[in-house]
């Protein structure tokens, strides 16, 4: 039986510049030798575009986001790919486009998909997932819930109608309701963002509102000892026996460099 070929192609159109100096970046599919053309979200400056690699070129956090999000669609249409040959056992670049594109889907709402979302991360536990991580993305959903219900008034909400706007809220409810520091909010939107990215690869179409939205993260200088302290409090007499082996512990994660997520789970047998 003869190999399909697939191939997913990322190329500018410098012939259309618009008002910002950009060009907007096309997807070619091809498979078997036969190809369709999808429309990105993508534009660029030209200069910064490298039609050799598929990518824009510089390390700046704008760049870096831009090649993940190609990354991302070059995933995402990969997987339609491989479902679609798994399920009808051929495929056509035009069977891509339309899975891509949500044509043969149908409409998702948010919380169905989270839902689903966390008992696949549920079942993956002591695997390749953490309880901590499931607790996590738990948290995270509990949170979006409370949003919804305060700023909307909704408990659900098609995935299609989520707008740059719906994340700039949920920052400003994590920072007020909450009182969450930038980076806290920046990790709850991560957690966020990856129930968004799930759905896409299982083939639900809609726009993604992380494109719109920079997500900001503060540097943070958390200090260090010194090894004068480290020693200074590792022979230090404490006459409490549970502050003793506090210290104990804090002296063994210096010197070990694990997490204490790592050492609550060591045990004596």
């Amino acid at each position: 039986m003869k190999k399909n070929t697939f191939k997913v192609m990322f190329v500018i159109r410098r012939n259309q510049v618009n008002r910002d100096g950009k060009c907007s970046i096309v997807i070619r599919i091809t498979v078997n030798g036969e190809y369709e053309r999808l429309n990105s979200t993508l534009s660029i400056e030209p200069e910064l575009w490298d039609s050799k690699a598929a990518k824009a070129i510089g390390r700046t956090q704008k760049i870096l986001d831009f090649n993940k999000r190609i990354e991302e669609i070059r995933y995402i249409l990969q997987d339609h790919y491989y479902e679609l040959q798994k399920t009808h056992g051929y495929v056509t670049a035009e069977m891509v486009k339309n899975a891509y594109m949500g044509i043969t889907a149908k409409a998702e709402s948010l919380m169905p998909v989270y839902d689903e979302f966390l008992a696949e991360t549920k079942k993956m536990v002591g695997i390749n997932r953490s309880d901590k991580t499931y607790q996590k993305y738990e948290r995270c959903k509990r949170r979006v819930v409370e949003f919804m219900k305060s700023k909307y008034n909704i408990t659900d909400i098609p995935l299609r109608e989520l707008k740059p706007k719906f994340l700039s809220d949920f920052e400003v409810f994590l920072a007020t309701k909450y009182k969450c520091r930038q980076n806290t909010v920046y990790k709850f939107l991560q957690l966020f963002r990856m129930v968004l990215i799930k759905a896409q690869r299982d083939g639900i179409s809609f726009p993604d509102p992380y494109m719109a939205h920079k997500m900001k993260q503060e540097r943070v200088d958390r200090g260090y000892l010194s090894e004068d302290e480290v020693l200074a409090i590792a022979t230090k007499e404490i006459s409490i026996p549970r502050l003793d082996q506090v210290r104990d512990v804090f002296i063994f994660a210096c010197y070990t460099g694990l997490a204490y997520a790592d050492i609550s789970q060591l045990s004596i047998f």
